[in-house]
């Protein structure tokens, strides 16, 4: 009989999926280990950090609408979800609740995949959390010039305040040319829709999306089309969960992992290169 406690690791959304369940928890089998992961539906988030503390949880994934609200209720956070502003990964130690920002990491291993150099120049399509972390991760490698355009003037204005960015009003955004296009809005998610214009796309050298999806979005597959090099927004999330995971257990996950447990469960075969 095993006594050894089992360690919670949660999830929540105002819409939870099943990515995280499907990878988190193939890592936690390659490694042994005596971890579980569960994703939940939360509304309110004094009721989430209550249930932590009561149900000795370990780790708790944030995503939408939670991610800035939950850094209020945390002990202490990390210095790159300060830059960004929002937290996505929360780590119980010690009866403390330390917030995580791993999209941070998944944004860097995403964009250095496109083979950038220093000298590029950027356009993000978006300004929230996501948008936020993309820029923190350009910064780190070292792009400086970086445009945002957002439906919300208003939100542009402020990201661009706070992180020294350009900022064009969202009609704009098909007129201008950089080397790097990121899609970091909704745009697609749901729909054919493409962010930009079809024959604006040739604008850019390279493009990336954050939207996850087994198919390729409609702006990948443009940029594919046109032979642009590209990075869908799996690789992004794929390396956020890796080190979120390695917050969790103190242990590496080999992506390889992630994604053979990713492809089993939606019966596809996608490679992140």
């Amino acid at each position: 009989m095993n006594d050894k406690k089992t360690e919670i690791c949660i999830s929540i959304s105002s819409s939870p999926g099943t990515f995280g369940e499907t990878v988190h928890n193939a890592g936690y089998k390659y490694h042994k280990l005596n971890y579980l992961y569960k994703a939940i539906k939360a509304k309110k988030i004094d009721k989430v950090i209550s249930s932590i503390h009561t149900l000795d949880i370990k780790g708790c994934s944030v995503s939408m609408p939670f991610k800035e609200k939950i850094i209020k209720h945390l002990d202490k956070v990390d210095k790159l979800a300060k830059d960004t502003g929002a937290v996505n990964t929360v780590l119980k130690d010690q009866n403390l609740l330390i917030g995580y920002n791993t999209y941070v990491y998944g944004a860097y291993r995403a964009i250095k995949s496109l083979k950038v150099k220093k000298s590029n120049d950027v356009l993000i399509l978006g300004a929230g959390g996501v948008a936020r972390a993309i820029i923190v991760a350009l910064k780190k490698i070292g792009i400086k010039n970086i445009t945002i355009a957002n439906r919300d003037l208003k939100r542009a204005k402020r990201i661009c305040k706070s992180f020294k960015c350009n900022v064009i009003k969202w009609e704009n955004r098909n007129l201008i040319k950089r080397d790097i296009l990121i899609n970091a809005t909704s745009i697609g998610m749901k729909n054919n829709r493409l962010p930009i214009r079809k024959e604006s796309i040739i604008n850019f050298s390279k493009v990336m999306d954050v939207i996850v999806s087994l198919k390729d979005t409609p702006i990948i597959k443009e940029a594919k089309k046109q032979k642009i090099r590209n990075v869908s927004g799996l690789v992004m999330t794929f390396f956020q969960a890796s080190s979120q995971y390695k917050i969790y257990t103190n242990k590496e996950l080999p992506i390889s992992i992630m994604l053979s447990a990713y492809n089993k469960k939606n019966k596809i075969n996608i490679r992140l290169s």
